[in-house]
């Protein structure tokens, strides 16, 4: 009895290091019992060791050399998280993961895996993310995810999947699902309205750099429940404005890199809860005023990278009083910025203007209100007395963080900056005095335009006789006056008489040579003067 006694304390004692020496964790990876998670990231392994502890639950394999999964993943019943991109996987026996009915995230991505069935993804009934993205798939058969009814996220983005390679029926089962990532594939056209029916439920949809070109009207209705749509890179020029018909609550739009010669001003103003818009990358110079009129509740907007883009106009965010950020960054050509763009913006919070094309960048630009971070960094500011000011209000305000441009030559002070505004405001009152002036003169001329025209006609006619005229003669007019004189001698000589004779002569010794040789002289004829007058 006390022999057998001896032999089980003995096995007590050398049983505990038998199951520690099974229990091996390789030199790269690290293995925490306590946890339940063994991270093997970059150990150059080619198979999954079989000598982990049965127990874990999360296992990471990322950056390996794996090229096939074969029965040791089956020892690891309890896993809810098992990773492993980034290796060398060309395919996936059916029943490989049939034993992992724990399993809640399955990361395959970044392998070179060609295809999956129906079969591959047997015994994950608790399945919620799949990742299958940067592979080599071509097609998705009939009934290929059926037997994940919990899937929430499933990526199938980068690979080589088309119009034709996904079945209608492709998606069926995936009641649940609410992300899905199918861009960057070779989708020449969305695919059929049938397709996305068995994922009504869906609320993010990234079907982005894709050869599309156009969007037919109401792709998209069955998605009535939708908030995400990612149409980026799909060499769109134009979208009518029934594109959105059935998804008018979609809150987020990305139609960055696309062939957009104006904003679809039209197309995007039935989306009336969108609350964040990317458009960069486009080809249209200008952004103009009310260009994303009827989006009242937008508040983040990005535009980044548009080569062709020249102007922003004033009321370019007239309507859009509810944006709380806004980045406008990296357009090189982008250097017209009018002034109080940014001003009626009274929740703005978020603000970057890096790296564009600005020169002149002032105070009245933005609204002060709730700003609370300002990026003018990577532009080529002048530094004047507005760029000096905007910097005083930056440094002053210890709310707001900033990344401003530095000037590489000397920045006015303000002391010099109000000197010359002040004679810039004094130039500006005598320009705008002269021009007053100039403006009442013209106006007088031009009221009594007829008059002076009157009085310039009449001096005309009133020139001196030219120099071909006798010396010392006298016109008509002297010669009246020299015959009138005073009130005495219009007795003397009557008008009557005289008058008619003086008529058509220029001088008066032509006129009383005249006169004489008709036989009359006006002395002769005057009638003695009474005797009263003498």
């Amino acid at each position: 009895m006390t022999l057998i006694l001896s032999w089980l304390f003995i096995l007590a004692l050398i049983v505990p290091d038998l199951s520690s020496s099974l229990l091996h964790c390789p030199s790269r990876c690290h293995c925490d019992d306590e946890k339940l998670d063994v991270n093997c990231e970059e150990g150059h392994l080619d198979v999954v060791p079989i000598a982990l502890n049965p127990s874990i639950q999360r296992l990471v394999i990322r950056n390996n050399k794996i090229r096939i999964i074969d029965s040791s993943v089956q020892f690891y019943s309890e896993l809810t998280l098992l990773d492993l991109s980034y290796n060398y996987l060309f395919n996936i026996p059916d029943r490989t993961f049939a034993r992992q009915s724990k399993l809640q995230q399955l990361h395959l991505n970044h392998n070179k895996i060609s295809a999956v069935s129906n079969r591959t993804f047997v015994g994950l009934g608790e399945l919620l993310v799949l990742n299958l993205r940067g592979n080599l798939i071509d097609q998705i058969e009939p009934l290929t995810f059926a037997p994940l009814p919990k899937l929430e996220e499933l990526n199938l983005g980068q690979n080589r999947i088309s119009s034709v390679g996904m079945a209608v029926t492709g998606l069926v089962g995936l009641g649940d699902l609410k992300i899905l990532f199918l861009d960057d594939n070779r989708f020449e056209v969305v695919p059929v309205e049938e397709t996305f029916r068995p994922v009504e439920k869906l609320a993010e949809l990234y079907i982005g750099t894709n050869s599309f070109g156009s969007v037919k009207d109401g792709a998209f209705a069955v998605l009535s429940e939708l908030t995400l749509l990612d149409l980026k890179s799909c060499l769109l020029s134009n979208i009518s404005t029934d594109t959105f018909a059935g998804i008018e609550n979609i809150k987020s739009l990305n139609l960055a890199d696309n062939r957009f010669t104006r904003i679809p001003s039209q197309a995007l103003g039935i989306l009336r809860r969108l609350e964040e818009l990317s458009i960069g990358q486009n080809y249209f110079e200008a952004l103009g005023g009310n260009a994303f009129r009827g989006l009242s509740n937008l508040k983040r907007f990005e535009l980044r990278g548009s080569l062709y883009l020249k102007r922003i106009e004033r009321a370019a965010f007239q309507t859009n009083t509810n944006l709380e950020s806004i980045a406008i960054e990296s357009n090189k050509a982008l250097s017209e910025l009018e002034e109080e763009t940014f001003a009626g913006l009274l929740f703005l919070k978020h603000l970057s203007l890096r790296n564009n094309g600005f020169t002149q960048l002032d105070e009245g630009m933005f609204s002060w209100n709730s700003l609370r971070s300002l990026d003018i960094s990577d532009n080529p500011i002048n530094c004047d007395c507005y760029y000096s000011r905007l910097l005083h209000r930056l440094q002053t305000a210890n709310r707001i963080m900033y990344n401003a441009t530095g000037c590489p030559h000397y920045l006015p002070d303000q002391f010099e900056c109000e000197y010359a505004l002040q004679k810039n405001k004094n130039f500006i009152s005598v320009l705008v005095l002269a021009v007053a002036l100039m403006t009442a003169i013209v106006i007088c001329l031009y009221k009594f335009r007829d008059l002076l025209r009157t009085y310039v006609h009449n001096g005309c006619k009133n020139k001196p006789a030219s120099a071909g005229s006798t010396a010392g003669s006298l016109d008509v007019v002297d010669y009246e006056k020299a015959f009138t004189g005073d009130d005495r001698h219009n007795n003397l000589y009557s008008n009557h008489q005289v008058q008619p004779i003086l008529t058509g002569y220029p001088t008066a010794a032509a006129a009383y040579m005249q006169a004489t040789s008709a036989g009359y002289n006006p002395y002769y004829n005057a009638k003695p003067l009474p005797i009263t007058e003498l």
